[in-house]
């Protein structure tokens, strides 16, 4: 262990009483064991703090935040306490494969990348399989346009350089989709590759930010504004964020015909105007659900 870096491991938490120890219990396993473990509880009313005090490993540092302040703004305090020479992220409610932490550092050491991103298994509560995420299928490097057009990140798989972390925070000011935010901001200054591996199991709780997607079209928004210049520059990235964004439209009730406008504008073509009409005439959203219920 003497010539093995100390790795920080960051966990924000609130709530996950019922939940947290699993999640906990899935870093304490890893096969890497030098880490500190950072939990920053968002000021929980339920027994997450008794659980995480019951539990006896030194490696453990808990932090309660004295108000309720929000995932980034936990993840944040996480990063300013963490002494480690690489950072990883864990949810509360998601487990790691053990080996995460050991593969992780091997392949950021290997392609000489200062964050790596892995890939993870989506499922229920009830560990019924939805879907893996992201759905590129090879090792490489991923470019800041790469980004923009495939949102490949979450914050369970995002393992990294300390140093890249404190620089650049997570933004508080983001409703949803931090984790996206995040690595685009890094992928303009590091170097980011992809692991295409399953590493982590996260799961889609009830009540998860994820479940609101009116937060997820208002980010879509402020991620726009952010970098605007760089999504008009390329008509296949117009097309895939802004398809992106028309999705979560889609599932706030509405018909995303601005959305559709956008696509039809950069990157023409029939079946462009198709679905902008269609959302001119508030059909689209009607053969979105009828198409996700297939």
């Amino acid at each position: 262990m003497q010539n093995e870096p100390l790795l920080s491991v960051i966990i924000p938490t609130y709530n996950r009483g019922r939940l947290i120890l699993n999640s906990v219990t899935s870093v304490l396993n890893q096969t890497y064991k030098n880490i500190e473990l950072i939990v920053v509880d968002d000021c929980s009313t339920d027994n997450t703090e008794e659980i995480l005090k019951s539990i006896n490993d030194s490696r453990i540092k808990y932090v309660k935040l004295e108000k309720n302040s929000g995932a980034c703004i936990a993840r944040n305090k996480g990063i300013e306490l963490s002494t480690g020479k690489f950072i990883a992220f864990n949810d509360s409610d998601d487990l790691w494969i053990t080996t995460k932490l050991e593969k992780q550092l091997c392949f950021l050491k290997n392609y000489n990348a200062d964050i790596v991103i892995c890939k993870m298994e989506c499922r229920t509560p009830e560990n019924n399989f939805i879907h893996n995420f992201p759905n590129i299928e090879f090792d490489r490097k991923i470019s800041y346009k790469d980004l923009l057009k495939y949102n490949s990140a979450s914050t369970q798989t995002i393992f990294g350089k300390t140093d890249c972390f404190k620089e650049i925070i997570f933004d508080a000011t983001m409703p949803r989709l931090q984790d996206w935010d995040e690595v685009l901001r890094l992928s303009q200054k590091y170097r980011i590759f992809y692991q295409n591996e399953i590493l982590v199991n996260t799961f889609f709780q009830k009540d998860s930010i994820s479940t609101h997607p009116e937060k997820a079209v208002l980010a879509m928004q402020k991620i726009f504004e952010k970098h605007k210049d760089a999504i008009l520059s390329d008509p296949a990235i117009v097309e895939s964020f802004f398809k992106k964004k028309a999705s979560f439209v889609c599932k706030t009730g509405k018909n995303p015909k601005e959305e559709m406008k956008m696509i039809l504008k950069y990157n023409p073509s029939a079946g462009t105007f198709i679905k902008y009409m269609l959302a001119v005439f508030n059909l689209y959203t009607l053969f979105f659900k009828i198409k996700n219920s297939l």
